[in-house]
């Protein structure tokens, strides 16, 4: 399903955006950084507009210090624009709409290379490094394992149909598909102990097993726990909520969703 939001990356995730198969604008940003937050409306309505042609992804530039060394990065916002995974052009600023839409249709249509885009920018500095998993309300990108001493959630059995109990069901790599490619619809919530997002979005997820019970199944599947199921789905940021019908994707939503929108994807489905 094509990508209509923004995403955020890190060097982690970053390589499987780069091989997504369409051109990336990769934004290096950091919340103090003005510039780079006055882009966000307008990368937002670009997202929409290019999904299926091309992915825009945020790289927070105070917590991906490598990111940051292998890009150069010296000023934010930074822009760097990438087609079939090679580095085409690099702008700082916050550039125009109009300018990073240019480049974005030159990625995916070809013909004449647009100037290159520039606009008010700042220095990039040290920020004070955060805690992962701050209550943002954005989507946070996932490590490539699961932080030591984190106690882990136990575990369904593999082959265990979902109780109807008006509980989320837990998933795992065991049971995903078996899950999936049942009679009823399935809303999955792609999540990690340590994302605060995803701790804001699961009060919603649980009232919607209980709404939903007996019409539809919904679980909650730890991508740090199940990274084989992770992958195949090319989970990049979470929470991310997907919703199955007959084994195959026919509906997701990424980030901080509130309970009515989710309710209402959902009841799209259910029969």
């Amino acid at each position: 399903m094509a990508i209509d939001t923004v995403i955020h990356t890190n060097q982690y995730s970053i390589d499987r955006v780069l091989k997504a198969g369409v051109p990336v604008l990769l934004v290096f940003w950091r919340p103090d950084a003005k510039p780079s937050t006055e882009l966000d409306p307008t990368l937002t309505d670009l997202a929409a507009r290019f999904a299926g042609k091309a992915i825009i992804a945020k790289i927070h530039a105070g917590e991906e210090e490598t990111l940051v060394r292998r890009y150069g990065v010296r000023a934010l916002p930074t822009l760097v624009f990438v087609k079939n995974g090679e580095v085409v052009a690099q702008a700082e600023g916050a550039a125009q709409a109009g300018a990073l839409e240019a480049w974005l249709r030159y990625l995916v249509e070809g013909g004449s290379r647009p100037a290159l885009p520039s606009g008010p920018a700042v220095p990039l500095r040290e920020p004070a490094r955060t805690m992962a998993g701050a209550s943002t309300g954005q989507p946070q990108p996932r490590p490539a394992s699961r932080p030591t001493g984190q106690r882990q959630r136990p575990r369904q059995p593999a082959g265990q149909q979902p109780p109807a109990n008006g509980k989320p069901v837990t998933l795992t790599d065991a049971n995903f598909q078996q899950v999936i490619n049942g009679p009823q619809p399935v809303l999955v919530d792609f999540w990690a102990p340590w994302c605060g997002p995803c701790n804001m979005v699961a009060p919603a997820v649980e009232q919607l097993a209980q709404e939903f019970q007996g019409r539809a199944v919904v679980g909650k599947l730890n991508v740090d726990e199940n990274q084989r199921t992770a992958q195949q789905y090319q989970i990049m940021s979470i929470p991310a909520l997907y919703i199955f019908k007959n084994g195959q994707v026919v509906d997701r939503l990424i980030g901080v969703q509130p309970l009515a929108a989710l309710r209402q994807r959902l009841a799209r489905h259910v029969n």
